[in-house]
């Protein structure tokens, strides 16, 4: 599966996608959102996952701006973030997209995975 990660966080984002590679996924990464769809517009990715607060794009401006391109829209997401249930709401995170509070968890991402892969 292709998997495209934003995240500002440079650890953060190495030890992501180290961590998706080794369950066998094509990862590829970028530190902020204009970046990731950029990338998703040269190769559409199977499943993004991002971070919110970022420079450059943030994470609810890359979903609104991957919804406008019809080859990119739909494609299904997990959030990752330290965002608040209200801040969450205030930017207009659709309800369905799994957000998965910082500092996270590998097996709840991987049970995340699991979810989205049996859809």
């Amino acid at each position: 599966m292709k998997i495209l990660i934003a995240e500002d966080d440079e650890l953060l984002r190495t030890l992501l996608a180290d961590f998706l590679s080794e369950l066998g996924h094509a990862v590829k990464s970028a530190e902020n959102g204009a970046e990731l769809v950029k990338l998703a517009l040269g190769e559409r990715p199977d499943l993004v996952v991002t971070d919110l607060h970022m420079p450059e794009m943030a994470g609810n401006s890359m979903i609104a701006m991957m919804d406008m391109y019809p080859d990119l829209a739909g494609i299904p997401m997990i959030i990752i973030s330290g965002a608040t249930a209200g801040e969450l709401a205030d930017m207009g995170i659709p309800s369905e997209i799994p957000v998965l509070p910082k500092p996270f968890d590998f097996a709840r991402i991987t049970l995340e995975l699991d979810k989205i892969f049996r859809k």
